[in-house]
């Protein structure tokens, strides 16, 4: 093999895939090197290769440890790298735990299994596996030394589970709602966590174990159009505009709304925002950084480097989020535009996430007080834009020119663009994955659960190379460390408590879902996909039991919507079908699904209120609706989730995949107040049919 060739598959870039329809596809050539060229290596430098291929592939051979080993439970193994020269030198080893317990020995390599080897310049280094049994789950540090030689390593030992509920026979459901939809009388023209603590309440009611939530991440404050939850600024730290200013401590003395905003003409701006159909995240963010400023004036008044409860509550916050938090509050500094009197005060950003944080822990721990066996179920998007913090604070963890997309397939025949930047998996080896382990624990600590979106970034990406002189755009799949990455997923979820869903929606290789099973990493599978290659719907005995099952989601038409073909009419108006005659053949495809959909629920016996197979032209209604609902309810799959949307028989999507202006995305709120969806006898039927068919037999 060459050099180039060499580097090319240690950087992790196919030469080949199988597309959605399994039909084999080659890489071209000049597309894998324009991959090489962004990751600054020349492809034209032969001497450049090969020092470049030495240090990945050869270099570390000449060391005893890399500078990180991820270890499995219950045997946790390390590989030592020696040259042959030492094979019969004895090696003292020490293990300092995380816990501070000490494991030390003795090794001689020549005695250990060989699991390995690289011949350099003529000299035949062998790797031998170090044992490590008995010690725990945990981030440690080992150090190996022959008394003149000393190095040192990171031992990452990963469980072989993720973290799961205790009793894994029980059929769990719940209700998923895009936070920023829920309308109540109350809110600040934006859900927030004080509505989420009421939708927790009457979920938990109706039996409930768990509520599904859009990513929850900071968004870029100066842009007027950030609304999409899945391009945030910083993964790591929340969206303030969630944060309920009647949950801050501070509010009690404000007198309300008139008190914080001191301004009638504000009060009715309020109104106005609560009434709205749609979120404006601007005049929002205006109006809510008002109130924001007046909390933190109370605050910094009384407990601001102060040795009271608060105080001190405060400070714990900024010392454990450490430097992240630090270059959070700088880059708010230099963008967000909304804060008058505190813009430049580091302390006021640091405030809002402190009380954002102390906020969803609160609503995650109403759910245990509730009995719900998961709770609060979160979602980490699958990168953030580039000109946000996440990127910005992180220079060498990104390459900004190549983008994360998707490749064609039935639904998007040019493939996808989703405008954010990658991180090379070299990148995160060389970081050890620290950035990574970041994401997972803020995403994690303060749910029961965790979606993964666009999990097969556990394995491999699509890059979207950008347009070059003579060269169109292009797309190539590079692949990541699947294994480091999964294991760190299964420790991180065992720490925090937190059951993991990957969103592996797509083209997705077998080898990733049997991982996925191995580790406990629960499927997400999506009604309107689960056909059979004859378009029949799967019976619900027929899903995966290890998976979470969505009735619809943000991505996809509520049930009345695509029953009535309102998101076909939809996509004709805006432009995304490309003519009469693909409308016609997409209208067919509907009719046919809608029958087979109508033929499974009239099998298992759910039509009901003169409901019948032939019935296709009927306009959707609750009796149908409730239907679908107690089919999917029947499924084997363990965990489920009713879109609020659904419960009222919404039309109009939240989001229209492949638009931008073209439709208001990620901006409209529910038509009722959620204490009033509840209250509804039709919604509450659905609901309670749910809950009564998955209580009524447990998994085997």
């Amino acid at each position: 093999m060459s050099d180039l060739e060499k580097l090319l598959y240690l950087t992790g870039v196919a030469a080949d895939y199988l597309d959605y329809s399994g039909r084999h596809c080659t890489v071209a050539r000049e597309d894998r090197l324009r991959v090489l060229r962004a990751c600054g290596y020349d492809p034209d430098d032969s001497d450049a290769l090969a020092a470049a291929v030495f240090a990945l592939d050869a270099r570390p051979w000449q060391r005893w440890l890399r500078p990180l080993a991820i270890a499995d439970e219950p045997s946790p193994q390390v590989s030592l790298q020696v040259h042959p020269n030492g094979l019969w030198t004895t090696l003292s080893w020490r293990l300092d735990t995380e816990g501070g317990a000490v494991v030390a020995g003795d090794v001689v390599p020549a005695a250990c299994p060989e699991t390995g080897n690289y011949l350099i310049d003529g000299v035949r280094y062998s790797a031998r596996q170090l044992s490590l049994a008995g010690v725990a789950a945990g981030y440690h540090r080992l150090t190996v030394s022959d008394g003149s030689r000393e190095e040192q390593a990171e031992v990452v030992v990963c469980p072989s589970h993720c973290h799961d509920v205790a009793d894994r026979g029980r059929k769990l459901w719940g209700i998923s709602c895009q936070l920023y939809t829920l309308r109540s009388a109350r809110n600040w023209g934006v859900g927030d966590f004080a509505d989420l603590l009421e939708l927790v309440e009457l979920a938990a009611a109706q039996g409930a174990d768990l509520v599904g939530l859009n990513p929850l991440h900071a968004p870029c404050s100066d842009s007027p159009d950030a609304a999409s939850p899945y391009s945030p600024s910083d993964r790591r730290f929340l969206n303030p505009l969630y944060i309920a200013p009647e949950l801050v401590a501070e509010y009690a003395a404000t007198g309300g709304p008139l008190g914080l905003l001191g301004d009638p003409l504000a009060v009715a701006e309020l109104e106005a925002l609560r009434s709205a159909p749609l979120v404006d995240y601007d005049r929002v963010s205006r109006l809510k950084y008002r109130v924001y400023e007046a909390l933190f004036q109370a605050f910094a008044a009384s407990h601001l480097g102060r040795d009271s409860d608060r105080g001190r509550a405060f400070q714990g916050f900024v010392a454990v989020r450490g430097e992240a938090l630090a270059q959070f509050a700088a880059y708010e500094v230099r963008h967000n535009p909304h804060p008058r009197r505190y813009r430049a005060e580091p302390a006021f950003y640091q405030y809002l996430q402190w009380q954002a944080a102390e906020q969803l822990a609160l609503c995650q721990r109403r759910t245990g007080e509730l009995g719900m066996a998961v709770g609060l179920m979160g979602d980490l998007a699958v990168g953030s834009v580039l000109q946000g913090c996440e990127v910005w604070s992180n220079p060498d963890l990104y390459l900004p020119g190549v983008t994360i997309g998707a490749p064609p397939d039935p639904f998007a025949a040019d493939g996808q663009n989703w405008g954010l930047p990658v991180m090379p998996p070299l990148a995160m080896a060389d970081n050890r994955f620290h950035h990574f382990r970041a994401l997972l624990r803020a995403n994690m600590a303060a749910v029961g659960a965790l979606r993964i979106d666009h999990a097969m970034a556990l394995l491999r990406l699509w890059w979207c190379l950008p347009e070059a002189p003579g060269l169109p755009a292009a797309g190539v799949y590079v692949y990541y460390p699947m294994r480091e990455l999964m294991a760190l997923v299964r420790l991180e979820s065992q720490r925090n408590g937190c059951l993991v869903v990957g969103e592996d929606l797509g083209v997705v290789p077998p080898e990733f879902r049997q991982a996925m099973a191995e580790g406990g990493i629960y499927g997400n599978k999506l009604l309107y996909f689960e056909q059979h290659p004859d378009h029949s719907y799967k019976h619900p005995q027929e899903h995966g039991e290890d998976a979470l099952l969505l009735v619809t989601n943000h991505d996809v038409a509520t049930l009345a919507a695509w029953w009535n073909r309102h998101d076909l009419a939809l996509r004709r108006q805006l432009g995304l079908v490309a003519d009469a005659d693909a409308f016609a053949v997409e209208l067919s495809r509907r009719e046919r699904d809608k029958g087979q959909l109508l033929s499974c629920l009239d099998d298992g016996g759910l039509l009901t209120d003169g409901w019948r197979v032939e019935a296709l032209d009927r306009p959707f209604d609750f009796p149908l609706c409730a239907a679908i609902h107690r089919w999917c309810a029947r499924g084997r799959s363990r965990l489920l989730l009713v879109q609020l949307e659904d419960l009222q028989l919404l039309e109009d999507p939240v989001n229209i995949p492949g638009t931008y202006r073209e439709y208001p995305n990620w901006r409209r709120k529910q038509r009722l107040a959620t204490a009033a969806i509840f209250a509804d006898p039709q919604a509450r039927h659905i609901l309670d049919s749910v809950n009564r068919e998955r209580q009524r037999e447990k998994q085997p």
